[in-house]
């Protein structure tokens, strides 16, 4: 229902909701009431003027004739012409009649008659008997049917606040502290470090709850410092090394070398290369990772998609696959180098790795970049690990930076590799 569709307001929906059908079931009440008074006045007045009716047809056949008097409110007539004028219409078309008549005095004041008409036999004869009661003598008046009123209100106010009561008691313990919940959930977004509050007149599940989010804050808090730190640490740690085996590389390169050794030296060059960048890439990662979208926009000119080929495509040599690069435009970006170039140099590894001879192409522009290859395309089980780091870091690179990476067939060639930008 679009009346409990949100929490945050369903406390004033259900008052209203509750006040509405409160008035409603007030108005139903009175209205039962007010009826229920006039028809019980009603059978009341009846039954009491049938039990006259008994006396005055003793009194009638005991000899006395014209109208008599019953008592107080009744009297009685078997002559149709002793009933007042405004009452003999009432009766001269019916053979029998009981009901109440209500008549407009002069003043504009109502007087309620009980009337009954009947017959009865004496001496072998049948004779028209007329009974008229002032019923509204014995009537609830106005002030009574006020008094009676207000009390039926009173009852329903009190139980209106009773349940007015109940729900503000039920919504402290089981809508508030939803609603609190949710609202420091959004507040503190991104923030591990606030804990979750709640009121201690909330129900025990809630304060279940708010522990068990703490708890979890803080396992996560924990997690993402121990991999911030880890990133970070490796990261430093592995630079030394890497220089020194770079360094100690290129004093190798410097002499002249036998063809055999000068391509070790060219592989261990590459490797080495490659893995700089993977760990630039790492503390690029854990600079960003919390402000992603605080990095500088840059534009990737040709030379850097150039330079990334190049330093990827040792292998495609090796297999004499041609390399082909169309750079329409330049896409801006918030990505660092290090970090395009293990995106972009692990999906071309990737293509490099799934074809055995052909073509690789590569196609970029402002929007998006493709690479297509001659391989045998995806398996009905392609393997989500890729090469290197894998297609997993790829992807969540892309999701880091808010990019649309897909993997999918390309008829009729093999299998294409695209990052869509925003």
């Amino acid at each position: 229902m679009q009346l409990l569709g949100s929490t945050k307001s369903l406390t004033n929906r259900l008052a209203i909701f509750f006040i509405g059908m409160s008035l409603l079931i007030g108005l139903i009440s009175f209205s039962v009431f007010s009826l229920a008074i006039h028809w019980s006045e009603d059978r009341m007045g009846e039954r009491r003027i049938l039990l006259d009716r008994d006396i005055a047809i003793q009194r009638f056949t005991a000899g006395e004739n014209g109208e008599i008097q019953i008592d107080m409110l009744t009297d009685a007539y078997n002559d149709m012409s002793l009933v007042p004028k405004d009452y003999r219409q009432y009766l001269t078309s019916h053979e029998d009649y009981l009901g109440e008549v209500e008549l407009e005095e002069s003043n504009q004041s109502e007087i309620s008659r009980m009337i009954y008409k009947g017959t009865y036999t004496k001496n072998g004869q049948s004779y028209d008997i007329v009974l008229m009661s002032k019923i509204d003598n014995v009537e609830f008046d106005l002030d009574e049917i006020v008094y009676s009123s207000l009390i039926v209100v009173l009852i329903v106010s009190t139980l209106m606040f009773i349940f007015g009561t109940v729900l503000y008691r039920l919504s402290i313990r089981l809508i508030e502290p939803l609603n609190n919940i949710a609202d420091q959930l959004q507040n503190h977004s991104g923030n591990a470090e606030n804990a979750f509050s709640i009121s201690s007149e909330a129900a025990e599940e809630f304060q279940i709850l708010t522990e068990r989010l703490n708890q979890y804050r803080s396992d996560l808090n924990l997690a993402l410092k121990r991999e911030q730190a880890f990133a970070r640490y490796a990261s430093h740690e592995l630079r030394t090394p890497l220089t020194v085996v770079k360094g100690a590389n290129k004093l190798l390169a410097k002499r002249q070398q036998e063809p055999f050794n000068q391509r070790q030296i060219d592989r261990i060059d590459t490797a080495t290369t490659q893995m700089i960048t993977m760990v630039d890439a790492l503390l690029s990662i854990v600079r960003y990772e919390r402000n992603v979208d605080d990095a500088p926009l840059r534009e990737i000119e040709l030379s850097e998609f150039e330079t990334i080929v190049a330093d990827n495509s040792n292998q495609a040599k090796d297999k004499a696959i041609e390399i082909t690069l169309s750079y329409t435009s330049a896409p801006i970006l918030r990505a660092s180098q290090p970090v395009l170039n293990m995106v972009v140099g692990n999906l071309i590894r990737n293509a490099i790795a799934a074809t055995p001879q052909g073509e690789i192409t590569i196609e970029v522009d402002q929007h998006q970049i493709r690479i297509i290859d001659d391989g045998p395309g995806l398996s009905d089980n392609p393997s989500t690990q890729g090469h290197g780091l894998g297609l997993l870091i790829v992807e969540d690179l892309c999701h880091r930076y808010h990019w649309q990476f897909s993997l999918e067939n390309h008829a009729p060639r093999g299998c294409m590799a695209s990052i869509t930008f925003q």
